[in-house]
């Protein structure tokens, strides 16, 4: 892959987050997203599959500063509508307790076309992630970005994962909203491909033998778009607080930029081993979170790591490209996120106190500076 130092200009950002809509008193999910999106002013609160889901996406940024002011607006009015409509937003992979299917879905014909052809696998989507779009410079083939990239989804996900509860219960993963998802077709860490001649390749048989009616039915962790110049990261669970979904943004815009300059690149392990270890890695961020032990790719003989450290020593490798894209604060913030632990072992903490009380948590985390803080206890945190 040919390398050179990138611009800001040709690194966009750009992130997408999907929202549960819950009720303020009980806390279950609501399907009640029309009535959101009609008290929405702004027009910037988005439909998704199914009526308990509401979606936002940020402009195009040339940083991560971009995408925190974006973000903050678009929680700010999404939180506003919804009070507006009698439910509350709450960002995390899947509802605490409430069931997966019983749902209204959404009219549009893209949708009743999903429900057709992926059945009970539709019926019973009830997850919600954060997805990141990174440009990639027109001269730069991103099949194979994305052959580099796609061996630090692992990371990405340790960092967001939120889900640990599902349907009452704890999982025993940190990252339930991602095994949900792997149940469908085309999904996980996409394949190694030689280069976009092969991704179009394969795109031809997926569609001229009916497996795929268009590119966007490719539901890999990390794909090439197929409308916009981007890779994009398909991995993450939306997380509740605001710091920590930008932090992952910024990591993710400074792994692209790394593969772009050919500071990163594909370990020496031959491509069967290494997709078969990448499975393993995105398992284990799955089950563990930022506690997750992660074999290294990298290494010369076998060995395993904590996650903590591979993702701590990613960041110190990107820090400088996160610092010439003028998003070096805000990957550093990688380092307080650590410290915490992912969302998922926040949860666990504050289930003690119910399911109730754990959603009425992620509920006030999802707002926290942004605007419309409630006086709690995670104010107090942040401004300890």
């Amino acid at each position: 892959m040919p390398t050179r130092a990138v611009s800001p200009e040709e690194i966009t950002v750009g992130v997408e987050e999907e929202y549960q809509l819950v009720d303020p008193e009980s806390g279950e999910l609501r399907g009640r997203a029309r009535y959101v999106i009609a008290a929405d002013w702004s027009r910037d609160v988005k439909p998704e599959m199914q009526q308990h889901t509401v979606e936002v996406e940020t402009r195009v940024c040339e940083g991560t500063s971009c995408v925190r002011d974006d973000l903050s607006r678009l929680r700010f009015q999404a939180a506003v509508a919804a009070e507006a409509a009698g439910v509350r937003i709450a960002a995390a992979g899947v509802h605490p307790f409430s069931p997966a299917e019983g749902y209204a879905f959404t009219a549009a014909p893209v949708y009743q076309e999903i429900r057709a052809e992926y059945r009970a696998l539709a019926e019973t989507q009830a997850i919600f992630g954060m997805h990141v779009h990174v440009g990639v410079p027109d001269r730069v083939d991103r099949v194979r970005v994305a052959n580099v990239a796609r061996l630090y989804l692992p990371c990405l996900l340790a960092l967001t994962a939120s889900s640990p509860f599902y349907d009452g219960r704890d999982t025993g993963y940190a990252s339930f909203r991602s095994l949900i998802w792997r149940r469908w077709p085309r999904s996980g860490p996409p394949p190694r491909l030689e280069g976009r001649e092969e991704m179009e390749l394969l795109t031809r048989w997926l569609t001229e033998t009916a497996c795929i009616d268009a590119p966007g039915r490719l539901y890999w962790e990390l794909r090439p778009h197929h409308r916009y110049p981007t890779v994009e990261f398909r991995v993450t669970d939306v997380t509740p607080r605001l710091d920590d979904a930008v932090a992952a943004a910024a990591l993710a815009r400074a792994i692209v930029a790394g593969v772009v300059d050919g500071a990163l690149v594909e370990p020496h392990l031959p491509a069967p081993v290494l997709q078969a270890l990448l499975g393993e890695n995105s398992w284990r961020a799955s089950r563990d979170g930022t506690g997750a032990e992660f074999v290294d790719l990298w290494s010369r003989t076998p060995r395993a790591e904590p996650a903590r450290a591979a993702i701590e020593r990613l960041v110190d490798r990107l820090s400088a490209h996160a610092e010439r894209l003028g998003d070096g604060a805000d990957l550093a913030r990688v380092g307080d996120l650590l410290d915490r632990g992912c969302a998922a072992h926040q949860m666990r903490r504050v289930a003690g106190g119910g399911m109730k009380e754990l959603v009425r948590w992620i509920a006030d985390e999802t707002v926290l500076g942004v605007g419309l803080d409630r006086r709690t206890l995670q104010r107090a945190e942040t401004t300890a």
